[in-house]
C-alpha cells in the first residue's frame, strides 16, 4: 500500500508532547500519530453506526500487538545499561549537544567513500540513541536527532564491542524485528564503535543503505579508520568540558 502525504502540522510543544509519548511506549512517533487517527476514524464510524468500526479497531489492535513485540525484541541489553558506560556517553559533553561541524564532516565523507545515502554518528543512551551527527536521515528524526532504542542498530553495536555488518536486515535474526526497518528505511546497515576517554563504548559510527548490499571487509576497515578520527573529536570535547567544569 503506497503512502500518502500529509499536511498536518504540529507546534514544537505538540511535537514535544508526541515524541515523549512515543518514547515512553517504545515506538515512533510517525506510528504513535498514525494509530491515534486510526482510532479517532474507528470512534467516528461507531458513532454513526458504520458496520466497519468493530473491523477498524480489531485491525488496530493486531497492529499494536505486533508493534509492541518489536519494541520489546529491541529492548536495551545489559551492556547499554551499564552504568559505567552510562557516565562514559555523558562524559563525552555531547549528549543534546549542538550540532558540529567537525562531525559533519566525517560522517559526510564516510556517506561519499562508502557510497551510502545515510551516515550517523550516534551515542546510545539507557533509552534512546542520540545523534551527534546525522547527514542523509530525513524526517522527524533528523529534526529530533534522536530515536528510543527500539529503532537502534547501533545499541548492537554498543552490546558486542565489535563492528556490525547487516546486508539486508529485514532477513537478520539480531535486528529484523527493529522498528527503524520501516520507519527509518534501514536496510543495510554497518557499524562500529565509538570509545570514549575511558575506553567505554559510548555509540556507533554507521553508514545505512535503503536497499540490500554486501559491505566488503575494505569498507569495515575504511569505516573504522574514520572512527577513530570521530573518537579523537570526541575525546577534545570531553577534555573540553572536564576543564570547563
Amino acid at each position: 500500500m503506497p503512502m500518502r502525504a500529509t499536511t498536518v502540522r504540529f507546534s514544537e510543544d505538540q511535537w514535544e508532547l508526541l515524541e515523549r509519548e512515543a518514547r515512553r511506549q517504545g515506538v515512533s512517533t510517525a506510528q504513535l500519530v498514525r494509530d491515534a487517527a486510526i482510532l479517532r476514524v474507528a470512534f467516528l464510524m461507531g458513532k454513526r453506526g458504520d458496520p466497519e468500526a468493530e473491523a477498524t479497531l480489531e485491525r488496530l489492535a493486531a497492529t499494536a500487538v505486533s508493534d509492541g513485540r518489536s519494541a520489546r525484541a529491541t529492548a536495551a541489553p545489559a551492556r547499554v545499561l551499564d552504568p559505567a558506560r552510562l557516565a562514559g556517553v555523558r562524559a563525552t559533553g555531547l549528549l543534546d549537544g549542538e550540532r558540529d561541524p567537525a562531525f559533519d564532516r566525517l560522517a559526510d565523507l564516510a556517506a561519499r567513500l562508502l557510497d551510502a545515502p545515510v551516515a550517523l554518528v550516534t551515542l546510545v543512551d539507557a533509552d534512546r540513541q542520540f545523534f551527534v551527527s546525522c547527514p542523509g536521515l530525513g524526517g522527524p528524526y533528523a529534526d529530533a536527532r534522536e530515536t528510543p532504542l527500539s529503532h537502534s542498530f547501533c545499541q548492537h553495536v554498543v552490546d558486542r564491542r565489535e563492528p556490525l555488518v547487516v546486508s539486508d536486515a529485514r532477513e537478520d535474526p539480531l535486528v529484523r524485528e527493529s522498528l527503524a526497518i520501516p520507519d527509518l528505511g534501514v536496510v543495510a546497515y554497518l557499524g562500529v564503535p565509538l570509545l570514549g576517554p575511558d575506553e567505554q563504548v559510548v555509540g556507533s559510527f554507521c553508514v545505512i543503505d535503503h536497499r540490500p548490499r554486501h559491505w566488503t571487509p575494505d569498507q569495515v576497515r575504511l569505516l573504522t579508520d574514520l572512527a577513530a578520527s570521530v573518537e579523537s573529536e570526541i575525546a577534545l570535547r570531553a577534555r573540553a568540558g572536564a576543564a570547563a567544569r
